[in-house]
């Protein structure tokens, strides 16, 4: 899942916000703004270091199961969230369900 920090009409923003990501899928930030910027979940379990123009994060593993908060360091009044994505597996099919 690939979140663009982008500014439109000169107000920066993160995109999509919020973000639905899968549980087990990793998040890139990808700056598309003219400017650097560094994003950091509010708990501080993920931090993307200054990402400068045209530049992206590492994948990086968003932890729990409720997604989290996140803003720009830099630039505080950027503030994004990720909601996960839990679906249900699928129903179990065979010898060994219940």
């Amino acid at each position: 899942m690939t979140i663009n920090v982008v500014a439109i009409n000169g107000a920066q923003s993160f995109s999509p916000n919020p973000a639905t990501v899968p549980a087990g899928q990793m998040v890139i930030w990808h700056n598309v703004d003219g400017v650097t910027h560094h994003v950091v979940l509010n708990d501080r379990s993920v931090d993307t270091g200054d990402l400068g123009p045209g530049v992206s994060s590492q994948p990086m593993a968003i932890g729990g199961t409720g997604g989290g908060q996140y803003h720009c360091s830099i630039h505080p009044v950027m503030i994004g969230s990720i909601n996960r994505d839990t679906a249900s597996p699928p129903p179990c099919q065979g010898q060994y369900c219940d």
